[in-house]
């Protein structure tokens, strides 16, 4: 399961967090053909359902890491003000096979 090779790590700047998700490029590439910016918020918002946090993700960037295997994904997390953030209720399909 591709949620289980993520490696995150955060930082608090200023009232926000700052996560980078870290995920193995071969897990990435079994699921997407490409590194896209569409296809890195979709992962970062299921990953946020998958460890129930309620964070709300702005600025969703990703890099292909080719000396390193891995694509990254980078965003900022907001929690001030927030008031729970609706999830779903079921994880997405994608994963489900994995």
């Amino acid at each position: 399961m591709m949620m289980n090779s993520i490696l995150e790590t955060r930082a608090r700047k200023e009232g926000l967090y700052n996560i980078t998700l870290e995920i193995p490029e071969g897990n990435y590439f079994d699921i997407y053909d490409g590194v896209d910016e569409k296809d890195a918020e979709d992962i970062l918002k299921q990953y946020m359902v998958y460890r129930g946090d309620d964070g709300r993700p702005s600025d969703i960037s990703v890099e292909h890491k080719k000396n390193n295997h891995t694509v990254n994904i980078y965003a900022n997390l907001h929690y001030e003000g927030n008031d729970h953030t609706d999830q779903p209720l079921t994880p997405s399909i994608t994963y489900l096979n994995d």
